[in-house]
This record gives structure tokens, C-alpha cells and sequence, in this order.
């Protein structure tokens, strides 16, 4: 770049993001914020990226499934113990009220369902009466340090990392787990994880 000349640069580039902008902006409009698969198709076309990458027939739904398995097992993993002053504590009796999972159900956005075949609508339509017994549920696990197994099952999506994978590590795994486990995952986090790492315990001497 010539010396003396940034500012005519930097005015051009800015002229060619607002044409950028003004021709992508007709497209892009018409698009409902549900819908994230109309968007990214609509993203592709206009940056030229092919959606279908060029896919190894050597890797195969078993070679996956192992392959996942793997990566996501601890096989040194040693569960712990329960505590007794937890676990006799009253306040572990209920640690988790009706009217939070309700807001949770209630307020609950459109999301891939799970294996559970349990979609997010109803759950939010019936929120009334499911409260009480996903609340219950939830008090349950926390209480027994146990996920039930149905929760632990996911649908596992994969995604290519490169436009011609040739591993099954080259394949982002994307799991979609039953709406009530996300449910949980929030309510412990929110309630547990976030005010621990603002207030974290002292340290002992």
C-alpha cells in the first residue's frame, strides 16, 4: 500500500461491506430466527461454501460409535460416595421447587427432541401438571448423585470439521439429549455451578 493512502483504503473497504450488506440483506430478511437451517443454507450460498463435503466410505456408524465411546469414557473413573450429612440434610428433601421447574417448562424455547420422543411443546403446554413430578425427579438425582439412564441418551450427530474427513476424529459430535435433561443441566448450574464460581469456598489452610 502506498504511503499516504490508508484512509482512501479504509474508506473503499468500508463502501464494499455496506454493498455487501445491501445485497445480502434481501436474502438474509425473509428468514424466521427459528429457522437455522434456512439461515446457514441461505449463508452458504452466498459465501460459495458447499454444504456436502466429500465423505470416506471406510468410515462407517460402527467406526463412529467406537470412536465416541472412546473419547467420552474414563475408564479410571471411581464414583464417590454419597455423604450422610447430604443426604440426611432436609434441606436436600427439596432442593429443586415445583415453580422452578415450571418456569423452566413454561418458558421453554422450540429445540431438538431427544430419544425420549418427549418434544418441547408439550412439555410446555402441560407445564402445570408436569412440575410437580419432574420436580420430584430431579430432588431424586441430586439426592442419589444418580442420572437416570434414559436421560444419559442422546442422538449424536456428525458434523464434518474438514471438507474431506478421513477419520472419525475429522467429525464433531453434536448430542441432542431429551429436553428434560437440559432442564436439569440448567437448574444445577444456575442454581450450583454459577454461584460457586462467585463465591468459591475458602481455602483451607
Amino acid at each position: 500500500m502506498h504511503a499516504g493512502r490508508v484512509e482512501e483504503a479504509g474508506a473503499l473497504a468500508r463502501q464494499i461491506g455496506r454493498d455487501i450488506i445491501h445485497r445480502s440483506k434481501p436474502q438474509l430478511s425473509n428468514i424466521k430466527k427459528t429457522s437455522a437451517k434456512k439461515l446457514w443454507k441461505v449463508v452458504r450460498q452466498l459465501t460459495g461454501r458447499k454444504h456436502d463435503p466429500k465423505v470416506d466410505s471406510s468410515i462407517t456408524v460402527s467406526k463412529l460409535n467406537q470412536h465416541y465411546a472412546s473419547v467420552s469414557t474414563d475408564a479410571s473413573y471411581e464414583r464417590p460416595l454419597p455423604k450422610d450429612s447430604a443426604i440426611n440434610h432436609p434441606h436436600w428433601l427439596h432442593c429443586v421447587s415445583d415453580y422452578q421447574v415450571f418456569k423452566c417448562l413454561d418458558t421453554l424455547h422450540p429445540t431438538a427432541t431427544g430419544l425420549d420422543k418427549l418434544p418441547a411443546w408439550f412439555l410446555r403446554l402441560a407445564a402445570p401438571v408436569f412440575c410437580g413430578p419432574i420436580a420430584d425427579m430431579i430432588n431424586l438425582s441430586l439426592l442419589t448423585s444418580t442420572v437416570p439412564t434414559q436421560w444419559k441418551q442422546a442422538y449424536i450427530r456428525p458434523v464434518p470439521k474438514t471438507p474431506m474427513p478421513k477419520q472419525p476424529a475429522d467429525y464433531r459430535p453434536i448430542s441432542i439429549t431429551p429436553v428434560l435433561t437440559r432442564i436439569t443441566e440448567r437448574i444445577v448450574v444456575q442454581r450450583y455451578i454459577y454461584p460457586a464460581l462467585s463465591s468459591p469456598p475458602p481455602t483451607l489452610q
